[in-house]
C-alpha cells in the first residue's frame, strides 16, 4: 500500500481481502488473480470520446491476442537486439536499480529482463489477459516474489511522485491515439521517476523499412491504433517531459530515447 496511490486523486489506499479502497474518493478497485486493477469505467472521463473508443478497441484486442503476441515473427527476430540496446540505454552508468517499472509491460517480454537489473520490478498494463501471462512468465524465471503487476491506464499511474529509480516504456507510445495522451503518459513517467532516475522510452520509427509495411499511422489487426514517429517528432515528445541524452534508431524499427531526470 505504501507503493500505491489512487490514480484519480493520488490519495493513499487501504487494502481488503479482494479490493483496494481510496481513503479520499472512496472508490473501490478489485484485486484479480493477485493483480490490483485500476481500469474502471471512470477512466472514460479523462479521455475524449474518440480516444477512449480507440483505447477500448486496443484493450479488447490485446486481451484476445495475448497468447499469440510473443509468437509474432517480427518480435521474435528483433527482441534480442531491442533488449540489448534497451538495457544498455537504460542502465547508462547506473548498473543496478532499487525499484524499476515498465509502463506497458504486456506479457513480460521485456520485464523479465529488467528484473535482472533491479531489486523490485513493477509492470503496468491495461490488458488483464497480458498481465496474467506476465505473471506466469515472472514465476517461471523466479522473479515473481519481487514483482508487482498493476492493471492500469498509463495516463493515470497508480503510483506516488518520485517513487521509482528507473522507468522503461517499450513500444507503448505509438499506440496512444492522440498527441495529448502521448504527452500525458510521458508526463506521468517523469512524475513517478526519482530525480536522477534513469528512463528509456521506445516507439515506432517512420523509416524506409517501416514504410513498406503500412502508412505513418493506421490500425493493426484487431483494432490496434499505431503512429510512426520521425526523429524530430519523437525527440519533441520525450524532451517535453524529460532530458534526452541519447536517441537512436534500432534498425529502422523503433526509436530509443534515454536519459536521467534532472536533479
Amino acid at each position: 500500500m505504501e507503493t500505491l496511490r489512487c490514480p484519480f486523486d493520488q490519495a493513499r489506499l487501504s487494502a481488503g481481502d479482494r479490493t483496494i479502497r481510496c481513503t479520499q474518493c472512496e472508490r473501490n478497485f478489485p484485486i484479480v488473480d493477485g493483480i490490483p486493477s485500476f481500469v474502471v469505467p471512470e477512466l472514460a472521463s479523462i479521455h475524449e470520446q474518440e480516444e477512449w473508443l480507440r483505447k477500448q478497441s486496443e484493450m479488447q484486442a490485446r486481451d484476445v491476442q495475448a497468447r499469440q503476441y510473443d509468437h509474432l515473427l517480427g518480435l521474435a527476430l528483433l527482441s534480442p537486439l531491442e533488449r540489448h540496446w534497451t538495457l544498455r540505454a537504460l542502465q547508462g552508468t547506473a548498473g543496478h536499480f532499487g525499484v524499476l517499472a515498465e509502463v506497458g509491460c504486456g506479457t513480460g517480454r521485456m520485464l523479465q529482463h529488467f528484473a535482472s537489473v533491479a531489486d523490485v520490478v513493477i509492470g503496468v498494463d491495461f490488458s488483464l489477459e497480458s498481465l496474467r501471462l506476465c505473471r506466469q512468465r515472472m514465476e517461471s524465471v523466479g522473479a515473481w516474489s519481487r514483482t508487482l503487476l498493476l492493471h492500469a491506464d498509463a495516463c493515470l499511474l497508480p503510483l506516488p511522485d518520485a517513487v521509482l529509480d528507473a522507468v522503461a516504456s517499450c513500444q507503448l507510445v505509438e499506440h496512444l491515439p492522440s498527441d495529448r495522451l502521448r504527452n500525458q503518459v510521458l508526463g506521468e513517467i517523469a512524475r513517478v521517476l526519482n530525480r536522477g532516475g534513469r528512463y528509456v522510452v521506445s516507439g515506432y520509427h517512420w523509416s524506409l523499412l517501416t514504410r513498406w509495411s503500412g502508412g505513418k499511422q493506421g490500425m493493426h489487426r484487431g483494432g490496434i491504433y499505431y503512429y510512426r514517429f520521425t526523429r524530430e517528432e519523437f525527440h519533441a515528445l520525450v524532451s517535453a517531459s524529460l532530458p534526452v541524452e541519447r536517441l537512436q534508431s534500432v534498425f529502422g524499427y523503433v526509436w530509443l530515447a534515454a536519459g536521467s531526470k534532472e536533479v
